[in-house]
């Protein structure tokens, strides 16, 4: 989580509860609750940003779900190096 090992979840907890003390329920409450409303903000601004560019005329960046659309030639080939074996007069010592 975060790159924190568990001692350090612990030290940042019991710095927590000595700053708070009975309160640290209700100060969990409100991060969360401000937390919440920063993601549907976000969400908000990010779906109304593709609106315009829409109506603008260009095309927003195509979703994760059409990478798997099945009428989609170009989905179903895997883009590897081609392997060329040796030639038949070169023979391994």
């Amino acid at each position: 989580m975060f790159g924190l090992g568990p001692f350090e979840i612990v030290v940042i907890g019991a710095i927590a509860v000595m700053l708070y003390g009975k309160r640290l329920p209700e100060v969990g409450r409100s991060a969360g609750k401000t937390l919440g409303e920063l993601r549907r903000q976000w969400t908000t601004l990010a779906k109304e940003l593709d609106v315009a560019a829409h109506i603008e005329g260009r095309t927003p960046r195509p979703a994760v779900a059409t990478r798997y659309a099945s009428d989609d030639a170009d989905a179903h080939q895997v883009a590897a190096p081609r392997f060329d074996p040796p030639p038949a007069s070169e023979t391994p010592v």
